[in-house]
């Protein structure tokens, strides 16, 4: 439910849908005055410890995000993500920033300093190309609901993806993210994360209800050939994720009708045969299950989260340095991926 604080955030987010992030020809990077960098170091363990879920709900929310038709359209401007092969190589260009993120200090002249230099620009080049075409702009709305694409699943569905850290590791987690949403442009009143944990929450459960799920409901008509396109190149990192049932996962933590798995989130008045999980095969129902099996139940146990976390990190190794089933698919000229030119680290 959205509170009234969390409706006036959403209302100030449509307004914002006309603010440029960058205003003019110069961009400025600065570490703001709040960041706590004891605060960055818990967020990046706690990252860590929950690798494979919180990967997990990045992958589902930044497919979500693609359902804003002002997103998608810059996005299918660019071109880069239009088929298997440019869609593997920009959101694996993708998980190597996002894991420099985690990886190393938050500071200017650092690895990750210059991780974000370099997608602020890439942002900033796309927001003029797309403005000049008359597409429209990455505004200052459109980076706040693509901060719910990297945090939201993580925190308001924390219980489908299977996160797992106390209250305080989870507002760690916040900070290090408002940190990162004012170094990459975002202004402080549209900043998903705020100085405290309520209030954040209040805005993502904004996102998710007043943004995200009529934009699921009724998606635009490049949403499935883009987001297939993504499915199928990320397929070689990790090929056990079938479309539908990411699909299925995707539409059910944002809370579209009829996308219910278990009896008690299903209204009383609800029409079992118009459930869309009987609307998958018998092999995507199985998947359905073990995805929500390991991710609902599994993960609460710290073994469980180490395997799945090793597991993670194996496919990791393998697509930065033998990815295998990226020389199947595209060549071996296309498999390797690398940002700030050379291997992430």
């Amino acid at each position: 439910m959205v509170t009234e604080r969390g409706k006036l955030y959403a209302i100030a987010l449509r307004n914002a849908g006309d603010i440029p992030v960058d205003i003019g020809d110069k961009i400025e990077m600065e570490l703001p005055d709040f960041a706590d960098h004891e605060r960055i170091r818990r967020a990046q363990s706690m990252f860590k410890e929950n690798f494979f879920a919180i990967f997990y709900g990045m992958y589902c929310g930044l497919m979500a995000i693609l359902a804003i038709p002002s997103i998608l359209n810059v996005l299918v401007h660019t071109n880069k993500s239009s088929s298997d092969m440019t869609a593997y190589k920009r959101y694996m260009a993708t998980i190597y920033h996002t894991l420099t993120w985690f990886r190393n200090d938050l500071k200017p002249g650092t690895t990750a300093w210059k991780s974000l230099d370099s997608v602020r620009r890439l942002h900033f080049s796309a927001s003029r190309s797309a403005k000049g075409s008359k597409v429209g702009i990455i505004s200052q709305k459109d980076m706040a609901i693509t901060q719910y694409g990297f945090i939201g699943f993580t925190i308001v569905s924390q219980k489908e993806t299977g996160v797992y850290c106390t209250k305080e590791e989870m507002a760690d987690y916040v900070h290090f993210w408002r940190v990162l949403g004012h170094i990459i442009g975002i202004r402080d009143e549209f900043n998903l994360c705020s100085d405290n944990l309520e209030e954040s929450l209040e805005r993502l459960e904004a996102v998710r209800t007043e943004f995200l799920l009529p934009a699921l409901q009724f998606p635009p008509k490049d949403f499935e050939p883009m987001t297939r396109c993504i499915a199928n190149g990320l397929w070689c990192f990790n090929p056990r994720d079938a479309y539908k049932v990411i699909m299925f996962m995707i539409k059910r933590m944002v809370g579209v009708p009829n996308y219910y798995y278990h009896n008690e989130e299903m209204p009383r008045e609800c029409d079992k045969n118009s459930l869309e999980v009987y609307k998958l095969s018998y092999y995507e129902r199985f998947e359905a299950w073990a995805v929500t099996f390991i991710h609902e139940y599994l993960l609460q146990f710290a073994i469980v989260r180490w395997f799945f976390n090793i597991d993670t990190l194996f496919h990791e190794f393998l697509i930065t340095y033998f990815p295998f089933l990226a020389f199947y698919k595209f060549g071996i000229k296309n498999a390797y991926v690398r940002i700030l030119g050379k291997e992430h680290k």
